[in-house]
């Protein structure tokens, strides 16, 4: 019985063009687990100290955010596909050009990670925008949660794998078979890529919906701003419209101090592992629960048929105040009790992230996807590093810090459950 409902979701995969963009992006996450641990083992080694680490990672970060407005915009301008393409050359070619270094007779140098880095990075702030577009292309609108789902579960996977298969690698075929094999992934994902533009098709141009006016407001769709934003391929023209979708703005700003406390978490569990719970076995059971909660909330959303971004919104928060809660009292809770609220929250941070997803590819106009995409990466991507800096500046007041981050959830939950399915119940 149990089986059933995946049997009947598994029909996604008759979706010639889903199934060619999943078997590529597949084999490239595959191809990439490995690569941040193996990438800071040989920063470290190199330069034999963090400061080779941290300078490895601000390449890679920042050029990430330079083109992040670039990424939604030419998502959003030219096709989708051909921009991924041109995006996985760019990576192809950053972890290739390293590969030959690290066999060629010149010393591995810390700027030639930094550079690679850079490239990487250029090449991820152009490709992710762009996916995000192109999934709600590539199968029909009700199995959008199964495909988002599915891509999810691959990042899940690849988390879980990673450390191990870096482990493997760095400690028997060294640090270039990592790169090659990166690059071997990327090579069969243009291969998918490339078949996929002969089996795509048009966007379905899902017009804007209308969403009625509350009295005392004037109509969203109705506007002289609206129809120049409508034309407009510049960035900032998604701005125009995401003020249209007051749910979104209130769903980003619950998303960022969602991943500040996944950065807050990152720095402020191990140091409360060692300075509470009994040392670096501590750490290695929360860190554990992180991965398995995740990859479990990935499962769930597989297994459920509805979901409104409403419960979502208030699920994850419950989800992640408990987390907060749980290292508050770190002192007078067992390591298993505090280990659970880990699992769950990251359990309801991967699955409300899925319903996320969906939510607002189901509901931006198709135009302006990718650009509301670069807006959702950036700000996710901003909240974990302010995380980490809260852990690290304030760690003789981290119980301030979680309660503050529990409020300011709290609050922001409410006018984002409030407003959200707003576009629906207009068009209903």
């Amino acid at each position: 019985m149990l089986t059933a409902p995946f049997k009947d979701r598994a029909a996604i995969f008759r979706e010639r063009r889903f199934a060619t963009f999943f078997a590529g992006h597949a084999i490239s996450s595959l191809g990439d687990a490995a690569v941040p641990v193996a990438f800071a083992l040989a920063a470290y080694q190199i330069s034999g100290s963090a400061g080779g680490l941290t300078a490895v990672l601000l390449s890679l970060w920042a050029i990430r955010f330079l083109l992040v407005a670039t990424g939604g915009r030419l998502a959003d301008q030219y096709d989708r596909v051909k921009v991924m393409i041109g995006a996985d050359l760019l990576r192809f070619l950053a972890q290739g050009t390293l590969a030959v270094v690290v066999i060629s007779p010149l010393p591995l140098q810390t700027w030639h990670l930094c550079l690679s880095a850079a490239v990487y990075g250029a090449g991820t702030a152009l490709y992710n925008p762009a996916q995000i577009g192109l999934t709600p292309e590539l199968v029909p609108e009700d199995k959008l949660h199964w495909a988002n789902s599915l891509l999810s579960l691959l990042a899940d996977v690849s988390f879980l794998l990673g450390p191990v298969l870096a482990g493997v690698l760095m400690s028997t075929v060294g640090f270039s078979w990592v790169l090659w094999l990166d690059v071997a992934s990327f090579a069969v994902n243009l291969g998918c890529l490339i078949r996929l533009t002969r089996l795509h098709t048009p966007a379905r141009h899902r017009p804007a919906p209308h969403v009625e006016a509350e009295p005392g407001t004037v109509p969203a769709e109705s506007t002289a701003d609206m129809a120049h934003a409508n034309g407009d391929a510049r960035f900032r023209a998604a701005f125009t419209i995401m003020a249209r979708y007051p749910w979104f703005s209130f769903g980003m700003a619950l998303w960022f101090v969602i991943s500040l406390s996944i950065g807050l978490a990152a720095v402020a569990g191990p140091v409360i592992a060692v300075e509470s719970l009994g040392g670096n076995g501590a750490w290695s059971v929360l860190a554990t629960c992180l991965a398995a909660g995740s990859l479990v909330g990935s499962l769930a959303v597989m297994a459920m048929n509805r979901h409104p971004w409403k419960a979502a919104s208030v699920v994850v928060t419950i989800g992640v105040v408990l987390q907060m809660a749980a290292l508050t009292l770190r002192d007078e809770l067992p390591t298993a009790v505090i280990g659970a609220a880990f699992a769950l929250a990251s359990l309801t941070i991967a699955a409300c992230g899925i319903v996320w997803d969906t939510t607002y590819q189901s509901e931006i106009p198709e135009r302006f996807l990718s650009r509301f995409g670069s807006v959702d990466n950036f700000v996710n991507s901003a909240g974990v590093p302010v995380g980490m800096l809260l852990g690290g500046l304030f760690a003789a007041h981290y119980d301030t810090v979680f309660a503050v981050v529990g409020v300011l959830l709290v609050l922001l939950s409410i006018p984002a459950a409030r407003l959200a399915g707003q576009t629906r119940k207009a068009n209903a």
